[in-house]
């Protein structure tokens, strides 16, 4: 007696795929089947997190084009001109405005403590100042008079105001030296300064820096964006001379 056609086609599936279409033949009491649901559930959207990715791990997938290329190729020397080109740049075009003063990272903390100015010229430094929220912004003070210098914590007179450095211009500084370097720069490159800005500066591949320079095919585009790129970092690093690590920090 011939099988029908129906059951022939679901065993043959059955047999060619992974068992996803078979009926569990786990059974649950009423008790427990709202548990397995629940945690069938849970791990059904914790699959479904990942079944978008490609597989490359994120911090492969470097936002700058031509640092790959030139790590790639191992050419560290010439990928220290175009980070340092690239500082510059962003310096120059930050918009710094004048602003206020605060604590940045990096520059450490002082003990604020009470200082004296004794006759003799020299600072004598007392206990720690307590701040407190009314006061914290409150500048240090020094006392002029040591004879009634005193350790205690009630009010003193004759204390002068120890003003405080104010770095407010710096941002602004560094934009306006970053602005006349960057001109600098700019001269010195030539008319190589809009294909290498391309790779540099906007994020474009070799092969694009080509097309822009009017190179059709791929594999002479991506020759040619190579070639005008070097050129510029070479001339970059004849005109910088040696770049420091200091001088990448920002």
């Amino acid at each position: 007696m011939a099988k029908p056609a129906n059951d022939t086609t679901r065993r043959q599936r059955a047999l060619a795929g992974e068992g996803d279409d078979l009926p569990a033949r786990m059974s649950y009491t009423e008790a427990e089947r709202d548990g397995v649901h629940a945690q069938k559930s849970r791990l059904a959207r914790m699959a479904k997190k990942g079944a978008d990715w490609d597989g490359t791990a994120a911090n492969d997938n470097i936002a700058w084009p031509l640092a790959t290329a030139l790590i790639k190729e191992g050419n560290a020397e010439l990928l220290k001109y175009a980070m340092y080109y690239r500082k510059v740049h962003d310096t120059a075009k930050s918009n710094a405005q004048l602003g206020g003063t605060s604590v940045r990272l990096g520059d450490g903390v002082a003990l604020d403590r009470y200082s004296v100015l004794r006759p003799d010229g020299k600072i004598a430094y007392r206990r720690p100042r307590k701040s407190t929220a009314a006061n914290v912004d409150i500048p240090a003070r020094r006392r002029f008079d040591a004879s009634t210098a005193e350790d205690g914590d009630e009010p003193q007179k004759n204390w002068s105001s120890i003003p405080k450095p104010w770095n407010g211009d710096r941002p602004v500084n560094d934009k306006l030296d970053a602005e006349r370097h960057l001109a600098r720069l700019q001269s010195a490159l030539g008319h190589l300064c809009e294909p290498f800005e391309l790779a540099c500066i906007d994020g474009r591949t070799l092969a694009e820096v080509g097309n822009a320079a009017g190179i059709a095919n791929r594999s002479g585009a991506q020759g040619a964006g190579r070639v005008l790129v070097h050129t510029a970092l070479i001339t970059l690093r004849d005109f910088i001379g040696d770049v420091r690590r200091e001088d990448l920090v920002a």
